[in-house]
């Protein structure tokens, strides 16, 4: 496979100073990088799983989804992959203003930049938990104006395993590294691309549960409080985060998948789909 994880996402914000704070009281990150129009926030050692970028010539959402490349690939291989369909593409090479090593970089068909990159900047001291310990940036669920495009390109392009399918309105995609999906793909037809959520896994069950303390203690809405995933078997709440529109989740016992092996399932789009613990109709 040529990607490994999800890296980090980057966010155009309306104001960064209520998006810095948000994100590091209720988002439970450490602040590790900020100039007057950007920060970096990330966790468990890495230096960013979140870049907030403030400009007024952009509207808020989501700017960037960033792919670790994948210790077996090398980036001849994005380079190929990407050339075979088309896809024009940008390498950079700027520690010192992006904070890895080297990336590449193009636009989807949606308008989105993506990076693939390698080497991470890590923070000196490792990992600095704030109330809830936080194991990892582990997933993003976003739009596709053309579903069916977008999940070919994902998967016979960049290819990213498919692990289950809502019906054919939602697709579970994991990378290398085994996670039940790093990238999910939610059909809407004509829309422009938005970004429904991203997902941080927690060391513990109760790390969930100082997190949501925290959330509520803020009063922040919460989105759904204490749910069960039929697909990936994670536990955990969601709350409504910056920019508008944007969930954030924690969860637990996110499951995990073998690329080599793994034959997707297909679900029935239902309530008991997206959590396990909510009764059928009439019970």
């Amino acid at each position: 496979m040529l990607l490994s994880r999800l890296g980090y996402i980057t966010l155009t914000v309306a104001d960064l100073a209520p998006a810095v704070d948000l994100f590091e009281t209720c988002g439970q990150l450490q602040l590790n990088g900020r100039t007057h129009d950007r920060a970096f926030l990330g966790g468990a050692g890495e230096h960013h799983w979140i870049e907030l970028r403030q400009d007024p010539s952009r509207p808020p959402g989501l700017a960037k989804m960033a792919f670790e490349l994948d210790p077996g690939a090398a980036f001849e291989d994005v380079e190929k992959a990407l050339a075979g369909v088309g896809v024009g593409y940008e390498r950079s090479r700027s520690l010192r203003e992006d904070f890895v090593q080297e990336a590449l970089r193009f636009t989807d068909m949606d308008g989105t930049e993506v990076e693939v990159f390698r080497g991470m900047a890590r923070i000196a001291g490792g990992a600095q938990p704030k109330w809830a310990r936080l194991e990892r940036l582990v997933h993003v669920a976003v739009s596709a104006s053309d579903f069916d495009a977008s999940l070919a390109f994902y998967t016979e392009v960049l290819g990213l395993g498919v692990s289950d399918f809502i019906e054919d309105t939602t697709a579970f995609l994991h990378a290398s590294d085994g996670a039940h999906h790093s990238l999910v793909l939610q059909r809407r037809p004509g829309a422009p691309r938005s970004v429904d959520h991203v997902c941080f896994q927690t060391e513990t069950f109760d790390d969930v549960m100082r997190a949501r303390a925290v959330v509520r203690r803020a009063g922040l809405e919460l989105r759904d409080d204490l749910i069960r995933h039929e697909t990936s078997g994670s536990i955990g709440f969601y709350f409504e985060g910056l920019p508008e529109g944007l969930g954030i989740e924690f969860c637990f016992e996110h499951g995990t998948v073998d690329p080599a092996t793994h034959r997707p399932r297909t679900f029935v789009r239902s309530l008991q789909a997206k959590d396990v613990y909510e009764p059928p109709a009439g019970f």
